[in-house]
């Protein structure tokens, strides 16, 4: 598509990729219509004068979240009973996913220009400038062309704007458009090789709809999250059919607590467990809730420099609403060559990113099976924090989580685990996505965002190495040798249970629903330490 020139010397920067800051990004409006209010220019080049102000953030936005249910708009666009009607995920009128697709912005490539200074705009060359330039040597010139720097420059047929050819801009058009009535806005997302290939949404999400159709899964729910006007986008799509309940092993954490301000979402059956659970304060399986866990995929872009779409499988808990990354593939494409091409892409042995989606679904349905094993690992897993030499609070800074959060979600572990310094490290992580959930006012289509939302997916997937990351990250701040604390034999991070029961202050339950190998791995350790003591 051709557009007008732009050229390398206007006001923009080469690069739009924008420092993300929890502070930018709540100054650009916690996920609403920025506050930007550019107006158009009281005058212009046509004596227009009296055209009426309208303040930009009416015409555009620039973050935003779009919540949806159901594919498009013929399905019933509701969400699953389940589902607490609190929960921050769902919307009174959710749009359909086709929608909220269709209302993304498009990138358009566009022509760059470069000004030649030297170069006037009559077409005369300005020789004096051009001896004055540092580092170029005019007598060596003119000897070697055997011609005066004015003959030379008289013979020039050199413009005094260059059309830059090996790179193109990258553009938003709506805000291109704009710009050229007069608003002060700026449209470029990124100046990009002649390489780049652009990937719109429309072509790379429309064709989850066929996928998930053709599924069954009519009722998929979720959100989208941008900003930098759409330009990075993170998207969360659920799939209610791809349910898994999980049954019950360690209730402290699904309980109804509302203690020091802290209310957590749960189910009415869930709360109504919370007394009985006090009363008891030992469990067995049967007695304790199950948990109930949907599959889904998030999938996301960034215009403003990073070069791949990608997408990848997640969990999704109906009693809190939040979200975790899961364990499964992880699908890229670079912006290069024919990217939204299936024919093409075939041609040189890739799945079209049309044809991801179906494999992601079945990749998720396949995987649910396994997460019975992954909740029952965090769950036999136990940090204690009265012989660990940090706080808890401490031990999600160490994680790289910001102390507002890290305190908060600190704050729901203790309230509900049994005993209170003893959490497991499902209650940690999952407290940590609701602290997320409540206390995040910037744009949920952040990297801050997601880096926090990966720490949570490392200790359920990992749940024995992030142990061992915070005391490496605890020793490593520590003054003196004396103060150190993870045994020479644990300097090697490593996710095996029978690992970690060396560690002062972590207990694995080999009770807790591990395999009988993975139980036995874990028996003989703790016999091993007995002995050695």
């Amino acid at each position: 598509m051709s557009t007008e020139p732009t050229t390398t010397s206007d006001t923009e920067s080469p690069t739009s990729t924008e420092t993300e800051t929890e502070t930018e990004a709540t100054a650009e409006g916690k996920n609403t219509k920025t506050n930007e209010t550019q107006h158009a220019n009281s005058g212009d080049a046509s004596g227009v004068t009296d055209r009426p102000a309208v303040a930009l953030a009416d015409l555009l936005t620039r973050e935003t979240d779009i919540k949806f249910a159901g594919l498009t708009e013929t399905d019933s666009g509701s969400y699953p009973d389940e589902i607490p009607p609190e929960t921050r995920c769902l919307a009174d009128s959710p749009r359909s996913f086709k929608e909220a697709i269709r209302v993304l912005p498009k990138a358009s490539p566009g022509e760059l220009w470069a000004t030649n200074d030297f170069v006037e705009s009559s077409g005369r060359v300005d020789t004096t400038a051009i001896r004055d330039v540092h580092g170029l040597d005019i007598d060596a010139l003119e000897a070697a062309t055997d011609r005066s720097l004015e003959d030379l420059a008289a013979g020039s047929s050199a413009d005094a704007v260059v059309r830059v050819r090996d790179h193109k801009d990258i553009v938003d058009d709506r805000r291109k458009a704009l710009n050229a009535l007069g608003y002060d806005v700026k449209f470029r997302w990124q100046i990009a090789s002649d390489s780049y290939s652009i990937i719109n949404p429309q072509d790379a999400y429309l064709p989850i709809i066929s996928a998930l159709q053709q599924r069954g899964e009519t009722d998929a729910f979720g959100w989208v999250s941008y900003r930098d006007w759409g330009g990075l986008l993170k998207m969360v799509v659920i799939c209610p059919s791809l349910r898994h309940v999980v049954s019950g092993g360690e209730a402290d954490l699904e309980d109804a607590v509302d203690e020091g301000g802290i209310t957590s979402v749960v189910s009415t059956a869930q709360a109504d467990s919370d007394t009985s659970d006090t009363e008891t304060d030992s469990h067995s399986d049967s007695d304790a809730p199950e948990t109930v866990v949907y599959g889904g995929f998030q999938t996301g872009y960034d215009f403003r420099g990073t070069q791949t779409l990608w997408a990848r499988p997640i969990l999704f808990f109906p009693d809190s609403g939040t979200v975790l990354p899961d364990m499964g593939e992880r699908y890229t494409r670079r912006h290069y060559g024919q990217a939204t091409n299936a024919a093409h892409e075939r041609k040189q042995g890739r799945v079209p990113i049309s044809e991801w989606w179906r494999n992601i679904y079945d990749d998720i349905d396949t995987r649910m099976i396994e997460v019975d094993t992954a909740i029952r690992r965090t769950r036999a897993i136990a940090y204690d924090f009265d012989d660990l030499p940090f706080s808890l609070e401490d031990c999600y800074t160490y994680w790289g989580v910001a102390f507002k959060y890290a305190e908060r979600a600190a704050v729901r572990v203790t309230s509900i685990a049994k005993p209170a310094h003893r959490p497991t490290v499902f209650n940690i992580q999952l407290s940590l996505l609701i602290a997320l959930l409540e206390e995040y006012d910037g744009s949920k289509a952040s990297d801050s965002y997601q880096e926090y939302l990966e720490v949570a997916g490392e200790l359920f997937r990992k749940p024995a190495m992030m142990i061992q990351l915070a005391m490496q990250e605890h020793d490593r701040r520590a003054d003196t040798d004396a103060e150190r604390v993870l045994p020479e034999s644990q300097q090697t991070l490593s996710d095996a249970l029978e690992d970690i029961v060396d560690i002062p202050g972590i207990s694995v339950d080999t009770e807790a629903d591990l395999t009988d190998q993975q139980a036995q791995r874990v028996q003989d350790r703790l016999q091993q330490r007995l002995g050695d003591a």
